[in-house]
């Protein structure tokens, strides 16, 4: 394991202010002919709520087995390693298999074989392979050095897949409409900036000007005019000059700033009712659009994750994210956690654990149990 931590020692080494910046995006070129993807993609306000929205929920919930803690979901809830706290790794294997459709892990693993750590990568560094006995094995490059690891060591985090082996970006499907939609918010920046001077012409009379001199014209004028330094301010004209404002055909402006079209195509290849990016709610409460939410989004990224930490963690039993702080008020949640102790569904204590308190004497054993003993 030695070439390995010096691996994970260089990789925290090599992140600027936050190892989960570094480990969020991989940084691709600002290139506009190239489609949009990671850090570039997170410019639009969109595209940014909806990982957001996602990552934090999926962070923000804990995996347990049977509603119980083993060394695994320990693992994964508390401490993943020693550079990264778990809910930034979580939100950052989210946000990387939302944004690049894969997100990697490598899993330092003890003398027995069990996992004691979780190694986010950078997905710039990873490239899968396939041989031809159909093994998959992971190649990470790091500074020029390659070294190969088993697909049994990597957890691969994806979702919307084709072959089951690499993960597609639901950014693939946006392109058109990320592009659309930066070019309305320029129209209205562009407008705004120009201010009162938006669109006009300038005359000047009794002159016969090559192209040169007109464009000095044109922009010393509107160094002198245009922009927010300038607006609502005083033009001054020699004797020969006309300035002419062209009318603006606001109608644009409008359409532009009130189409909400491009917010509810995101919204729809994210997997999200448009009211979590702020369109209109047509649900009646939270509780009915957390319920929906769970039922129609969450639920199948969480099942994806689940699956693969089940595959490649080797857990005695299935482990399972627990989604209750989302779906009920906190009454209501006390309630419902009251009735399943006194049902023998949950222990004394582990209701005790879910309201932060500290464990009792006598307080794992489930109630119907406690009163066969007695």
């Amino acid at each position: 394991m030695g070439i390995l931590k010096t691996m994970f020692n260089r990789q925290a080494q090599q992140v600027t202010t936050d190892a989960f910046l570094d480990v969020l995006v991989s940084l691709t070129s600002d290139d506009e002919s190239i489609q949009y993807s990671s850090i570039r993609a997170l410019r639009n306000s969109d595209v940014y709520a909806a990982v957001k929205i996602i990552a934090s929920d999926v962070a923000s919930s804990e995996l347990y087995a049977d509603t119980k803690e083993t060394a695994i979901t320990k693992l994964i809830n508390n401490k993943p390693n020693d550079y990264m706290s778990a809910w930034h790794y979580k939100f950052s294997q989210v946000a990387n298999m939302l944004l690049n459709g894969n997100a990697f892990s490598l899993i330092e693993r003890d003398e027995t074989g069990a996992p004691i750590a979780l190694h986010a990568l950078l997905n710039s560094n990873v490239s899968i392979e396939q041989l031809d006995d159909g093994t998959i094995q992971y190649i990470h490059s790091d500074d020029g050095a390659e070294m190969i690891l088993k697909a049994s060591d990597v957890l691969h985090f994806k979702y919307f897949t084709t072959d089951g082996l690499t993960g597609i970006s639901p950014l693939y499907a946006l392109r058109d409409e990320l592009k659309l939609q930066e070019r309305g918010n320029k129209l209205l920046a562009g407008f705004f900036k120009r201010g009162i001077n938006s669109n006009g012409i300038l005359k000047v009379h009794k002159a016969d000007l090559d192209t040169e001199a007109k464009n000095n014209i044109r922009e010393k004028f509107e160094q002198a005019n245009a922009g927010d330094s300038n607006a609502l301010r005083t033009i001054i004209l020699d004797d020969n000059m006309d300035y002419q404002q062209i009318q603006v055909n606001t109608d644009v402006l409008k359409l532009v700033n009130n189409n909400d079209w491009n917010t509810k195509q995101i919204a729809k290849v994210f997997g999200l009712s448009t009211d979590r990016l702020g369109v209109e709610a047509n649900h009646s409460n939270t509780v009915q659009s957390n319920v929906m939410y769970l039922r129609n989004t969450l639920t199948h990224f969480l099942k994806a994750i689940e699956s693969e930490i089940n595959f490649k963690l080797g857990s005695p039993k299935p482990l399972k994210f627990s989604v209750d702080w989302l779906i009920a008020e906190p009454q209501q949640q006390l309630e419902n956690d009251l009735r399943a102790v006194e049902l023998g569904i949950l222990t004394a204590n582990e209701m005790r654990k879910k309201m932060g308190l500290e464990a009792v004497e006598g307080g794992d054993i489930l109630r119907k149990e406690s009163e066969e003993i007695a």
